[in-house]
């Protein structure tokens, strides 16, 4: 049975100063276990500092993810929603232009079917249709 005392020190926990790089690495044997409050205050205000190469390394790593993704599967997701979008747009445009067409033949059928009634009424009493 472990107690307190008996730490795993391949774990490493909050006080550990870890190598500047990949954090895979672990622990550096030949630093300090604890973090002095000035250290971490030179490395938060130094922006060029140790950790500017990994942020440089982590951007790089994330834009070369987004780009694989985008000419992969997120191709699909992005082709997927435009025609999604485009399906939409077209439904309501074409809800749009029939509500036009029928609008604008309820007034040309109104008169079509007058004159067609007074065709008929015209021919069935024998005489010449009117213009």
């Amino acid at each position: 049975m472990s107690s307190l005392h008996d730490e795993d020190t391949s774990i490493p926990v909050l006080s550990d100063v870890l190598k500047p790089g990949n954090p895979l690495h672990g622990h550096d044997g030949a630093q300090a276990r604890s973090v002095t409050a000035a250290a971490v205050m030179a490395a938060v205000s130094e922006p060029e500092g140790l950790y500017a190469h990994d942020a440089d390394a982590l951007v790089e790593r994330l834009r070369g993810r987004c780009l694989n993704w985008l000419t992969g599967e997120g191709r699909a997701v992005i082709e997927a929603r435009c025609a999604a979008a485009m399906q939409e747009h077209s439904n309501w445009l074409v809800g749009q232009v029939s509500r036009e067409i029928g609008l604008a033949l309820e007034t040309e059928l109104k008169t079509w079917v007058k004159s067609a009634v007074r065709e008929e009424l015209a021919a069935r009493a024998g005489q010449a249709p009117s213009a």
